[in-house]
């Protein structure tokens, strides 16, 4: 674009001159013994502009010859640059395809060449992973380090979420660790570090963690407060002193149904059915909650018959509550009522009745010597949640077959 510009310019002087000399030519003279020049101005001036535009074509000649082993370089780099971007998008969509040979191929085509270095080594020890080389994966992430020490925090989450998915859980878990003892604050390992612990059952751990709420600002509040809920759930389960544990508790806890739930199982697991009849009714009556209210079938206290009244009482307000039926249903057998139970289990599946469920009555009947609708009720519910359009078939089966329980409309389904 230079030189055309030049060019041009040099004409219109050319041209301006020689308009010029029209009137006035004017004459140059060139005087070296024994040689005399003379030439018009006009002619003088056009052949020095043409000149100057031949010495500077001279001189950019010249340096490009001087800079073509610079220039070559630099073609051969953006080449090969150009090479490792293409080498490095095939080789995350043969990722996606799950290809993982022909994925680590081409990212090695290009590794640590091209405009993300970064994403070829992760890819790279991803699909190192996937074909079960754990050598080459960790050999790619310690490259990656080296290369670029400014990522590190993403390579080393990466490194852990990588080790989590081999099952090497502990091992990702010290990864995690020293990044948070790094003050590394990222909701990614946070979240991954509080998983990996509840994974491992490392309870005191987990809530030592949760003790400082500073460090976990990163995280929503009721993600907090859930696994807060978990560790108490936790330790009342398996404390060998429930009642103890209990009490630890705050004021707020204790009003905390899935707490009173935790400590009530603890109650019957360790035979105080008498205990946990009394717990769950007091918090029965205070609040209702299905999961008590369930669980108070299972709380056997010595006298099963005020025990069952009471849970009569409970079903006038209640009347289709399949939980309170399934509740019932199990104080009766207590009570060696095997009809009643029957009937209270029957119409709890009625009302939309789940694997559970099924299966109790599927024992009931089975015990009562009545086999085959005892079959109906394990098929039922183990058909019931495989898939959506279960109901639809075995409505139609039950009509055609004149079976024990009809499943329940859509109207009907709580």
């Amino acid at each position: 674009m230079t030189a055309i510009v030049l060019v041009l310019t040099a004409l219109a002087v050319a041209l301006t001159l020689g308009l010029l000399a029209r009137e006035d030519p004017g004459y140059v003279l060139i005087s070296r013994f024994p040689y005399e020049i003379e030439v018009s101005l006009a002619l003088f001036l056009a052949g020095l502009a043409v000149g100057l535009v031949a010495v500077y074509f001279l001189i950019r000649i010249l340096f490009r010859i001087f800079r073509a082993p610079g220039d070559l370089h630099h073609w051969q780099a953006r080449r090969r640059h150009a090479q490792a971007d293409r080498a490095t998008l095939t080789g995350y969509a043969r990722l996606i395809e799950g290809e993982w040979e022909e994925a680590e191929i081409a990212l090695n085509e290009g590794l640590g060449r091209g405009s993300t270095p970064l994403l070829q080594y992760l890819g790279a020890a991803y699909a190192a992973q996937q074909r079960g080389d754990f050598e080459a994966r960790d050999r790619y992430l310690v490259t990656a380090r080296e290369e670029d020490p400014d990522h590190l925090e993403a390579i080393e989450i990466t490194r852990a979420r990588l080790l989590e998915r081999a099952g090497q859980i502990d091992e990702a878990r010290g990864v995690l660790e020293q990044l948070h003892e790094q003050g590394v604050r990222h909701r990614a390992v946070q979240r991954m570090l509080l998983g990996l612990m509840r994974t491992q059952h490392d309870w005191p751990a987990l809530e030592l963690l949760l003790k400082r709420d500073r460090d976990l600002r990163a995280l929503p509040r009721a993600e907090l407060d859930m696994l807060r809920q978990e560790i108490q759930v936790q330790r009342l389960v398996k404390a060998d002193d429930s009642g103890s544990a209990w009490t630890k508790l705050t004021r707020r806890q204790r009003k905390d149904p899935v707490l009173q739930a935790a400590h009530a199982r603890a109650l019957i697991n360790s035979g105080d059915g008498a205990a946990a009849e009394q717990f769950l009714r007091r918090c029965i009556v205070r609040q209702w909650d299905s999961e008590l209210v369930r669980l108070y079938g299972h709380a056997h206290s010595q006298q099963l018959g005020e025990q069952l009244r009471r849970a009569e009482q409970w079903e006038q307000g209640h009347q289709e509550d399949p939980d309170l039926l399934m509740t019932l249903a199990r104080l009766h057998l207590a009570n060696r009522d095997r009809d009643k139970a029957r009937d209270h289990l029957l119409k709890a599946v009625r009302l939309g009745g789940s694997r559970e469920e099924y299966l109790e009555l599927g024992l009931l009947l089975e015990s009562m010597g009545e086999s085959d609708k005892a079959l109906q009720c394990y098929r039922r519910g183990l058909q019931s949640a495989e898939s959506k359009d279960a109901p639809q078939l075995l409505r139609e089966s039950a009509t055609a077959q004149g079976e024990l329980i009809p499943l329940p409309s859509a109207e009907q389904r709580p």
